[in-house]
């Protein structure tokens, strides 16, 4: 059986197997990639991961789960139509930054290119993290 990554680390952390030394406190907001959560309905175990990390505020956006939108990356949508591509992206940025999240975080390797691209010469700022290289800054080595 194939598994997600998330999935692993989460069940990891409820056995035991796995445990997090560091804290973290700051605002974080999730971006629920359109693959994993509406493809294959991962939605949960990677907020799972991220409460689990002491000292943090996880954040919501208005659209997230099987409803979260589109970082910009999606099918072609990134080469064929660049600069509506750019607008989407810059929206996930937008909503983070108002809800005054630290950090945004993601899940997927799209999503973290284009979001990185969206912020480019971009009026707002917030610093992009993946979720495996946040947790790999706070496990028990």
């Amino acid at each position: 059986m194939i598994r997600h990554i998330t999935q692993f680390v989460s069940d990891a952390l409820r056995n035991g197997k796995l445990s997090i030394e560091g804290e973290l406190k700051e605002k974080i907001i999730y971006h629920d990639p359109c693959y994993l959560s509406r493809g294959v309905g991962i939605i949960e175990e990677p907020r799972f991961i991220l409460r689990s990390i002491p000292g943090i505020e996880l954040l919501e956006f208005d659209r997230h789960g099987l409803n979260s939108r589109c970082c910009g990356a999606g099918g072609a949508a990134r080469k064929v139509f660049h600069d509506n591509a750019i607008a989407i992206g810059r929206l996930t940025i937008d909503e983070a930054v108002e809800k005054k999240a630290d950090r945004l975080v993601i899940n997927c390797p799209a999503c973290y290119a284009k979001l990185h691209e969206a912020m480019q010469a971009h009026d707002k700022q917030i610093t992009i993290t993946d979720i495996m290289e946040l947790l790999g800054n706070l496990i028990r080595k």
